[in-house]
């Protein structure tokens, strides 16, 4: 193991795997990443793995976006699948408030390029 590197990263999770792949596809190359037990075995290994692109966050919603294209180009630069799947959701709204709020979120989610339909 090396004892030296220009950039440690702790943590085998979903944001250290992303940091150190970031980094390495920028070009550094003296970088290090530890772990103490096994790449993804802390509470990246339960999360939902949810992508959701409704919500009321330009900023969230480019990072989503950008997630989203990551795992797609993913396979086919590793060769191997991943198991990301793109799929739809439904919002039920009882109440006008809650109607209105979501045509809120629609106006952000129309942004950043999701499709968004509304259905009476």
């Amino acid at each position: 193991m090396k004892s030296k590197a220009k950039v440690v990263v702790i943590g085998g999770g979903a944001v250290g795997v992303s940091t150190l792949y970031h980094l390495a596809k920028k070009g550094w190359s003296d970088v290090v990443l530890v772990e103490r037990k096994e790449l993804t075995s802390g509470s990246t290994w339960h999360a939902a793995g949810l992508l959701p692109l409704f919500n009321m966050s330009y900023s969230v919603g480019q990072l989503h976006r950008y997630a989203v294209k990551l795992y797609k180009s993913l396979e086919k630069e590793t060769g191997k699948k991943v198991g990301f799947s793109v799929v739809s959701n439904i919002r039920l709204a009882q109440t006008k408030d809650r109607m209105d709020e979501y045509h809120q979120y629609a106006g952000v989610a129309k942004t950043i390029g999701v499709n968004v339909k509304f259905l009476k």
